[in-house]
This record gives C-alpha cells, structure tokens and sequence, in this order.
C-alpha cells in the first residue's frame, strides 16, 4: 500500500466521521453521546474496510498494484530466548 492510498483511506474515514458528526449535531443529539458514539463509527469503519479492501491492512483501498489483490502482511519470526549463563559457585 502507497501512502497516497493510505492517505485517501484514512482521509475518507475521517470525512464520514465528519459528515455523522455534523449531521448529530444539526440533531441537537447530546454531545456527550456524540462523543462515545465517534470512537464506535471508527471502529465499524475499520471492520468494514477489512471486508471490502485489504483485511491485513484495514484498508478500503490497499491493493498490491502488480496482481491486484491485498498486501499481505508476514509477521516476523520470534527470536528464540537467550538463554542466561549459569550462577557461578
């Protein structure tokens, strides 16, 4: 995913959080529940974006551009434990 896409997802996430605020508000909906309520829309907006676009990446908008599917995402490999030296006696 390139930042222009990264940056067209989360401006479009953030321009539907604005539209709902907006119109809450034009509703004389209480601020206090306008406030709870915005963190809930982000998360539904995330969930929603992993069903339509890239689901590693929750993005509407992250795609590989050389075969068009999504990015996928490798976690790196755990390091074994350092092992600790023995107590000298």
């Amino acid at each position: 995913m390139n930042n222009r896409s990264q940056t067209t997802d989360q401006a479009s996430k953030a321009g539907v959080l604005g539209i709902v605020t907006y119109l809450l508000m034009k509703a004389n909906t209480d601020p206090a529940l306008i406030a709870m309520a915005l963190p809930v829309i982000g998360g539904l907006l995330a969930w929603a974006s992993t069903r339509i676009g890239d689901p590693e990446l929750a993005s509407f908008f992250g795609s590989n551009a050389a075969d068009g599917k999504p990015v996928k995402v490798v976690a790196a490999k755990k390091k074994a434990p350092v092992k600790k030296a023995a107590a000298k006696k």
